[in-house]
C-alpha cells in the first residue's frame, strides 16, 4: 500500500505539470465524450496524431465509456493515452475470433513503437462462450509499449503481446490463456484474476510463444499477485499456472503471491511443444508450493532468474518512460527507480 501511494503521488505531481506548466510536458490533445475536448472519440484523436513522432504525443482521455476499438498503426510513434483512473476511463468493444483473426479481435490494438497507456480499463465484452476475446494486442514491430495502472478484462487470450511490453500496477483478468503471446513481456506488481470459466473449461493463465521477430521471448510475472474472482469455485475447472504454446516460449513466474486454487501440478502440458521453459523462483502463498509441479517445469536459482529482470530481459532502461515507476534489478521488488 505504501508504494501504490508513492506511485500515485509522483503520478498526480506529474499530471499537475502537464497542465499547469508552460514549458513542461502537457497534453497535445484531450477527448471527451460530453464535447468539452478537443475530439469525441480516440480514433478521431488517433487520426490527428502527427506521423513518427520521436517524443511522446500525450492525448488526455477523459472519464467516460468509450464504445469504439482502437488501432495504433505503425506510423504513429509514441502516442501516449492517458486516462482519469482504472474504472473511470473506459474503452470497450466486443470482437471474438468467432469473425476475426485473435489479434484483431482486440479493444485496443497497439501497433506503433514507444506507446504508453495509463489509468484506464480496456475491456471486451465478447464473453466466455466466444473463443478468443483479446482487450489488448500489443505488437510494435521491432518497437515497445508500457502500460501503467491499466485494467484489462477479457477472457480468453485478454492479452496478446509481441516485440517489447512492460506492465506495471496493472489487473489483467481472464480464463484461457489469458496473458499470452510471442515477445517478451514483463508484469511486475500487477494483479492477475482468474474468471469463472463455463463448464468443460480449464484456467490457463499463461501462455508463452515465440516467432521469428522477437529473439528469446518470454513472458515474466514479478511481484504479482494471483487469484480468482470472488464467487470463483474450484469445481468450476481446475486451474493451472500456464501452458507452453510453442517451442520455445518461456513463462516465469518469480517473487509473487499465487493463491490456493491453483492446481498442485502447476502446468499443463502440451503434446506438440517440447522445447520447455516454465519456471518459478520463490513465490509465495499456498498455491506457490513446488513439491507436486509437473516435473518437466522449473524451480530455478536466484542467479537463473535475475536473467529475467527489467533491465536483464527487457533492457527497459533504455525504454521505459521515467513517469513509469519501475524496478530494473531487484527480483522481490523491494527498491525501484522512477
Amino acid at each position: 500500500m505504501v508504494m501504490e501511494w508513492k506511485e500515485m503521488g509522483i503520478l498526480t505531481i506529474m499530471v499537475m505539470l502537464w497542465w499547469s506548466a508552460g514549458n513542461c510536458l502537457k497534453f497535445d490533445s484531450t477527448v471527451a465524450k460530453d464535447g468539452s475536448g478537443k475530439y469525441k472519440t480516440i480514433a478521431a484523436a488517433i487520426n490527428a496524431a502527427p506521423k513518427m513522432r520521436t517524443k511522446p504525443y500525450y492525448i488526455h482521455v477523459k472519464r467516460g465509456i468509450y464504445y469504439e476499438n482502437v488501432t495504433i498503426p505503425y506510423d504513429k510513434t509514441n502516442i501516449a493515452l492517458v486516462g482519469d483512473g482504472m474504472g473511470v476511463t473506459i474503452i470497450s468493444a466486443s470482437k471474438s475470433s468467432k469473425r476475426f483473426p485473435t489479434p484483431n479481435t482486440a479493444t485496443l490494438e497497439v501497433y506503433g513503437s514507444g506507446f504508453i497507456g495509463m489509468l484506464m480499463t480496456i475491456r471486451n465484452t465478447a464473453g466466455a462462450k466466444n473463443g478468443q476475446t483479446a482487450a489488448l494486442t500489443t505488437a510494435p514491430f521491432r518497437g515497445y509499449a508500457s502500460f501503467f495502472r491499466c485494467r484489462f478484462e477479457g477472457y480468453q487470450d485478454t492479452i496478446f503481446a509481441l516485440d517489447y511490453a512492460f506492465f506495471r500496477g496493472c489487473h489483467i483478468s481472464g480464463t484461457i490463456d489469458f496473458i499470452s503471446g510471442n515477445g517478451r513481456a514483463i508484469f511486475q506488481k500487477c494483479s492477475v484474476e482468474a474468471r469463472k470459466p463455463i463448464h468443460g473449461q480449464e484456467i490457463r493463465i499463461l501462455a508463452p510463444g515465440a516467432d521469428n521477430i522477437t529473439s528469446n521471448p518470454g513472458i515474466v510475472l514479478q511481484n504479482c499477485k494471483i487469484y480468482p474472482e470472488p464467487g470463483f469455485n474450484r469445481s468450476d475447472g481446475a486451474s493451472f499456472l500456464g501452458w507452453p504454446w510453442k517451442n520455445q516460449g518461456k513463462a516465469v513466474i518469480m517473487s509473487s503471491y499465487i493463491n490456493d486454487f491453483i492446481d498442485p501440478k502447476g502446468w499443463l502440458s502440451n503434446p506438440e511443444v517440447t522445447n520447455i521453459y516454465l519456471a518459478e523462483y520463490k513465490n509465495r502463498g499456498r498455491g506457490s508450493n513446488t513439491r507436486g509441479r509437473v516435473k518437466w517445469s522449473k524451480v530455478i536459482s536466484g542467479n537463473e532468474a535475475s536473467k529475467f529482470t527489467v533491465r536483464n530481459f527487457l533492457q527497459g532502461e533504455k525504454w521505459i518512460p521515467k513517469i513509469i515507476p519501475h524496478n530494473l534489478d531487484h527480483l522481490d521488488g523491494a527498491e525501484d527507480s522512477v
